[in-house]
Formats: C-alpha cells, structure tokens, sequence
C-alpha cells in the first residue's frame, strides 16, 4: 500500500513539474539562459554594455570576423620560420580568425582575446598567445603582449587570433572532417548572448 502512494505521489509531482517547465518554457525545448544572438560572417558586431566570457568588457568596440582558416602547426611553423623549440607548446593545428576591431567610445583598456573562445557543439577551445604574438608584426614576438588589443577612439585595426585545436578534443570522426564542424567565436555572455557562425 506505501509503495503504490508513493508512487502515486512521484507520478503527480513529475506531472506538475511537466506542466509548471512548459508553462514557463512555452515548450519542452532546451533554452539559453540569455537572450541569444547569432551573425555571420562580415556582420558588425557591437559589444555594447554586455560581458563578455571571463567578465570582460569592451564597451564602444566592435568587431566584424574576416576570415577563418584552419592550419596544420607544422604548416603553420614554415609560414612562420619557426621551429617546435620556439614555443612552450604547440597544438597538432589551429584555428586562424581575422578580426577587424573598431572603437567609438572612451574605452582605454581594449579587447581582451580570452574573452573571445571558440565553441563547437561538444567542445570549445581558447586562443594561444604564442602564436597569436607571431602572426601579428605589431606584437612584435612578445607573447605576454598578445592578451589582447587597443584600438584609438574613430580608428579600426585588423588583428588575428590563433586558436588551439588539440586532437584529443575531438572524436575521430570529426578531427578528420574539421571543415565541416560547426563552431562559432562567442563574442559576449550576457546580457545578451552574441556569437559569429564561422564559415572555413
């Protein structure tokens, strides 16, 4: 007798739990936390007031995402002129952006790149400060430089981030297809919740 009003109990409380997440949902759907917001390619994508991955802000700058490339790192080391000893470490490829970043506003700390990962539908990856210091003649090889960057109030500058892409991230399947990996550069978390679809 317990277990069947037990049961019944367990039944009625899953029910009115169904009822109360449709209710509020509008649907069974998974949701964002946050009002989401997605761009392509070329679009101009404000910061505005909004935070950024890590808590950082960027308030009167914009970017517009150029291009994207993926590079094997041994490629990518002859491009460069570089040997393997030249790093701390280097992942099997990258992912390349090119970024163009404008400021319209008073903002003295700049663009922080860690506050800009990549996301896939299962993984997600962050940017290397070695590499990016060396496929920018600005930072002039000085990796603790390449944090981020400054752009003078009414100017733009174009910058690339180099992104780690470790093999063991990945399943073999979609290692072997990365062109085809959906993946998109989270630009800010909230309030509003922007991202740029990549396209290789």
């Amino acid at each position: 007798m317990k277990k069947r009003i037990i049961g019944a109990i367990a039944i009625a409380c899953a029910v009115i739990w169904c009822i109360r997440y449709y209710t509020l949902n509008g649907t069974f759907a998974v949701h964002g936390i946050y009002q989401e917001e997605v761009y392509t390619m070329y679009d101009v994508v404000e910061f505005d007031d909004c935070m950024s991955y890590g808590g950082y802000e960027a308030p009167g700058y914009s970017i517009v995402l150029e291009a994207a490339r993926i590079v094997d790192a041994k490629d990518y080391l002859e491009e460069l002129g570089k040997n393997v000893g030249d790093f701390q470490y280097l992942s099997e490829r990258y992912l390349e952006l090119t970024l163009t970043v404008s400021n319209c506003g008073d903002y003295k700390d700049g663009m922080n790149f860690y506050g800009l990962p990549v996301i896939g539908t299962n993984w997600y990856a962050f940017y290397d400060n070695e590499v990016t210091a060396c496929i920018n003649p600005f930072f002039e090889n000085n990796y603790d430089a390449a944090w981020g960057c400054g752009v003078n109030k009414n100017s733009n500058a174009t910058v690339k981030i180099a992104y780690n892409l470790y093999e063991n991230m990945f399943s073999t399947k979609q290692w072997s297809n990365m062109n085809q990996e959906k993946m998109w550069l989270w630009v800010t978390l909230k309030p509003i919740d922007k991202r740029i679809a990549i396209t290789l």
